[in-house]
């Protein structure tokens, strides 16, 4: 690890080095905290390096990568890549309680912003297109359906048909961008009610923006779905997200009405991913998710509509 450390600069061999999660390194020298992650390869390295030098400019709450030695934003160690980054303070989401309705507007309100100037990046067609549709009619719903069609058949069938009828044709006019694509809470900091920093955009790519704001949702109920006091907050979240992203860039209708069948390909995502990771356990929260959602669909379904359309103007953010 210090031969790679050292690529950035000699000073940094001495950094005190602790795991995190796999590929993952916090790195401590002198009173300063770093990052360091494994990346795939040195093509998605640059363009991320060249997406948050934009965003940064763009007053987007983002750490730059460092530059090595070399000048370029990544370190090549025995057959992998490295990207490594100062370490932002704040508090994680998934340390606090994001239904908090001033904390939810305000995320709304910046994951708008984020998505403005996505959508102005020069480069944006660089990056590759995620269809969601795709994934999960080729991969997530075979996958789903053959772990849990025997005890779920009726559900999942009526699950399938109101996806076909309601989704498929306005899927296609729903509006595309470049997308964070990883929002969940733990890439959220904050500091006294702010959003002070988004992290990890190595997933970008070009989908539907309602992608973020969907999986954001369902991101958040997962995380607390065995609370049910928690749980049963959880509209008042999506509400106060949505008025807060329409305070700033205004929701279409479109994306209002098709917002619960997004999620429920996003949930069924997960259970396949979780399934093809061999972990059950996972797979069952997630269809319990799923479920639970789809039960209340039509009671959620003009609530959110009109959470959608709403001017978000009640919405108060920090700035």
């Amino acid at each position: 690890m210090r031969n790679l450390l050292e690529q950035w600069g000699s000073k940094y061999g001495s950094a005190e080095v602790q795991p995190l999660v796999d590929g993952v390194w916090r790195c401590s020298l002198d009173g300063e905290t770093y990052i360091l992650k494994r990346r795939t390869n040195r093509t998605r390295a640059w363009e991320e390096y060249d997406l948050l030098q934009w965003l940064k400019e763009h007053n987007q709450p983002v750490s730059l990568f460092l530059c090595t030695t070399e000048g370029v934003p990544w370190a090549e160690y025995q057959g992998s890549f490295y990207v490594f980054y100062p370490y932002l303070d704040g508090t994680p989401g998934n340390a606090l309680d994001v239904m908090e309705p001033s904390l939810a507007g305000e995320v709304g309100a910046k994951l708008a912003k984020l998505h403005q100037a996505l959508e102005t990046y020069g480069s944006r067609l660089e990056f590759p297109g995620f269809g969601l549709f795709h994934e999960v009619s080729s991969y997530a719903w075979p996958t789903v359906q053959s772990y849990s069609s025997q005890k779920f058949h009726y559900r999942l069938h009526d699950l399938g048909q109101d996806i076909s009828t309601q989704l498929v044709n306005p899927y296609e006019a729903l509006p595309r961008q470049l997308i964070h694509r990883d929002l969940h809470p733990g890439n959220l900091l904050f500091n006294d009610g702010r959003l002070v920093g988004i992290l990890d955009f190595d997933r970008v790519r070009i989908g539907i923006r309602l992608f973020d704001i969907c999986y954001l949702s369902t991101g958040v109920l997962s995380s607390c779905f065995s609370e049910s006091n928690k749980r049963e907050r959880w509209l008042g979240f999506v509400q106060d997200l949505l008025k807060g992203y329409n305070a700033v860039q205004p929701l279409e209708k479109t994306e209002g009405h098709v917002f619960l069948y997004v999620i429920y390909l996003i949930q069924l995502l997960f259970i396949a991913y979780h399934l093809d990771e061999g972990n059950t356990n996972l797979a069952d929260v997630n269809l319990a998710v799923l479920f639970w959602i789809y039960d209340q669909h039509d009671y959620l379904q003009p609530l959110i509509e009109k959470a959608v359309t709403s001017s978000g103007r009640d919405v108060v953010t920090r700035e």
